[in-house]
C-alpha cells in the first residue's frame, strides 16, 4: 500500500494533518529524517519549511497538502478532470469527482459559506481541467449558489432526475455525488438494490478509500 509521509517543523502543521489523515482514514507515516521510503509517493510539508526533499508538496494548512496528495495516491502528480457537484438546497450537498473517482463528498451548512469552501477545493487539488456541475432543482437555491460562486470556475446545470433515489436513504451529499456523474441524467441502475447509509458510497462509486487498499 502507498502511503503518505508528514515531514515538517512547523507543529501546529504536523498536529492538524494528522489529525485530517487521521480522519479522512488515509495510510501515512510521520518520517524521522529526510530519508524517504519508497513506498511513500508524496510527503507533506508546511510552506513555512526551509528545506526541500523529493516528492514533496509544502500547503498552506492541512486540508490544502491533503487535497494536494491526492493525485499521488492514485493518478500520479495530478488528475485530468475534477468535477464538483452540487445539490442546490439551503444546505448544499457537495461532493468532488475527480477522474470518475469520488474524492468527498459532504453538506455545506449554509449557501453564504460554499464559494470558500469550494474555493478551497478548487485551489487544493491538482488537475487539468475542472467543472462544476449543479442540479437542476430548487431554483431559488440554485440561483442563490450561482450567484454567489460564479467565476470560480465554469458551471453547468445538469438533470438532477434520479438523484434523491430511495428517498429513505437521501442526503444531499449523495445527490452531489451522483449529480457530478451526470451526462444527460443519473442512471438510477447505478443504484445498488441492497445498500445502508453507511455503505452507499462504496456500493454506488468508485471510492478513494477503495482505490488505494
Amino acid at each position: 500500500m502507498v502511503r503518505i509521509g508528514v515531514y515538517t517543523t512547523d507543529f501546529k502543521f504536523y498536529h492538524d494533518v494528522v489529525k485530517d489523515l487521521k480522519r479522512w482514514r488515509l495510510p501515512f507515516v510521520s518520517l524521522a529524517s529526510l530519508n524517504v521510503p519508497d513506498d511513500v509517493t508524496v510527503v507533506l510539508s508546511s510552506r513555512k519549511d526551509d528545506f526541500d526533499i523529493p516528492r514533496q508538496i509544502k500547503a498552506e494548512n492541512s486540508m490544502q497538502a491533503i487535497r494536494m496528495s491526492l493525485s499521488y495516491l492514485v493518478a500520479g502528480e495530478r488528475f485530468y478532470r475534477v468535477i464538483i457537484g452540487i445539490d442546490p438546497g439551503p444546505r448544499p450537498g457537495i461532493a468532488v469527482m475527480a477522474d470518475n473517482i469520488l474524492m468527498e463528498a459532504f453538506e455545506c451548512p449554509s449557501i453564504d459559506k460554499i464559494r470558500d469552501l469550494l474555493s478551497d477545493i478548487i485551489n487544493g487539488y491538482i488537475y487539468e481541467n475542472i467543472l462544476i456541475k449543479i442540479g437542476n432543482g430548487d431554483k431559488p437555491n440554485r440561483e442563490l449558489i450561482i450567484k454567489e460562486i460564479k467565476g470560480i470556475a465554469p458551471i453547468i446545470i445538469v438533470n438532477e432526475k434520479n438523484t434523491s433515489t430511495p428517498h429513505k436513504i437521501h442526503d444531499n451529499a449523495l445527490s452531489a455525488a451522483r449529480i457530478s456523474l451526470i451526462e444527460d441524467h443519473y442512471d438510477c441502475t447505478r443504484v445498488p438494490e441492497k445498500f445502508s447509509r453507511k455503505n452507499v458510497y462504496e456500493k454506488e462509486f468508485i471510492t478513494l478509500k477503495s482505490v488505494i487498499k
